[in-house]
Order: structure tokens, then sequence, then C-alpha cells
């Protein structure tokens, strides 16, 4: 008596297949230069809901996503941020290896609004504060500021430190980040390495934040963009 080898089961759920206009869709938010989570939290937005891993499936047969098999799993990080609009402004120098130059910013930490950024010769005190005043002229003061303890807005003991005195002028309360910890300042951080990518598809720092402010979703909003969270979150 013959005994029939039973068929190979296929291994694992089937996935369903991509309907043609999602397809469509993800293509286009591809071709804008998302990447799979961000595509798949603007298609949400749409009411299109197809996983992140139907995306990252579909664009990678179609050749537009190189595998990674040996990238490791990215740290989780509790988010701080806080609860209103300029309740704090965030703010730092970032060297410009491709100009040549310093970059110079201030960052809303609730929204990630960028209500200033400009390329400077020398980081120094008086640059940062012109920068300042420039953005509250517009925005008006925040309730606090965060920096590290860079020359620009620490002082020795015995010096007087300008930074500091022109805070408690316009009564904004400042806070220094914690030693040995990067994240207190990660958002402007991770601004920086923004900044660093893709600054260099539009011909000028303007350009590049005005796309950054008012068009780019952000993930960590919810996929809506800082100026978006920054209007809708301002304490009256």
């Amino acid at each position: 008596m013959s005994i029939r080898a039973k068929p190979d089961k296929p291994q694992g759920r089937k996935v369903d297949e991509v309907s043609f206009e999602i397809q469509n869709a993800i293509l286009g938010k591809r071709k804008q230069g998302y990447g799979v989570h961000t595509i798949e939290g603007l298609l949400k937005r749409e009411g299109i809901f197809v996983s992140h891993n139907k995306i990252h499936k579909f664009l990678t047969q179609r050749g537009m996503i190189v595998p990674e098999p040996k990238k490791g799993r990215r740290k989780h990080y509790i988010r701080w941020e806080r609860k209103h609009s300029n309740s704090l402004w965030q703010t730092d120098f970032c060297w410009v290896s491709q100009l040549d130059c310093w970059l110079c910013g201030w960052l809303d930490d609730h929204s990630r609004f960028v209500p200033i950024a400009e390329y400077l010769t020398e980081a120094t005190t008086d640059e940062v504060l012109r920068l300042f005043e420039k953005a509250a002229k517009t925005y008006g003061y925040p309730r606090e500021t965060l920096s590290d303890r860079g020359t620009q807005f620490y002082a020795n003991l015995g010096e007087t430190c300008r930074f500091l005195e022109r805070m408690r002028l316009r009564k904004v309360n400042h806070i220094y980040a914690s030693l040995k910890k990067p994240t207190t300042c990660g958002k402007l951080e991770r601004f920086w390495g923004t900044h660093n990518t893709e600054r260099w598809n539009f011909s000028s720092l303007n350009k590049f934040l005005e796309h950054y402010n008012y068009k780019r979703p952000h993930m960590s909003l919810d996929y809506l963009t800082p100026y978006q969270v920054y209007k809708r979150d301002l304490k009256v």
C-alpha cells in the first residue's frame, strides 16, 4: 500500500493584496519623500487604513526601499513635552559643515514649531538673543526657555551671564539641560537632523523652514504640521 505524502501547507498568514487605488496613494506619498510610518499616518487621516507592514512590503517589491536585515530595534524613550505652545522654547547652535557656518534656532517644545533659525558666522550670546527678540516680536515671549550649558548661555562663577539677565528682564524662566542627558534637548537635536538631511532639497533656509513648519507632517504630532499644533494649542 503506497503512502501519499501530504502537500506542504503554506507558511504564515496570506497577506491581503493592496488595491490599485491604495497603491497609487502610497506611491504618491513616497515620491514626496515620506517614510513608511508617515505614509501610514497620512493615509489614515485621509480615511485609508493600511498597515505599515503592508506599505513596507509593497514599496520593497517596487524597489523603493532597500532591505536592512541588520538594522537594530529602535530604543524607546519616554516622550516629554509641554502641554501648551509657548510654554517652553529650546535653543542651541549646530555646526553646518556644508556651509562652514553655524545654525542657531529656537524651537517650541510642545509643537516643534521653529519660530526662527538663521545661519551665523559666529556662535555668540548677542546672536542668540537677537534671534530670540526677533521671534518674540512676532509670536510673543515663552514662559520658559531651555538650553545646555554652552558659553553663550552659562557663565562661570563670579561672571555675569548676559543671557540669563535678558531672560530675567523679559520675565522668562530659564532651565538648563541635565548633564550627560542629550535627550533633554532631543526635539531640537531631531530638528538639526532633519535640517542636515532635508535642507538641501530647497534653495534656501527660509524655504526649508516654510516646508518644515507649514507643510511637513510630523509623526509625533499625529501627522499634523508644527504650525497647526502651535496655533491650536496656544493658551489664551
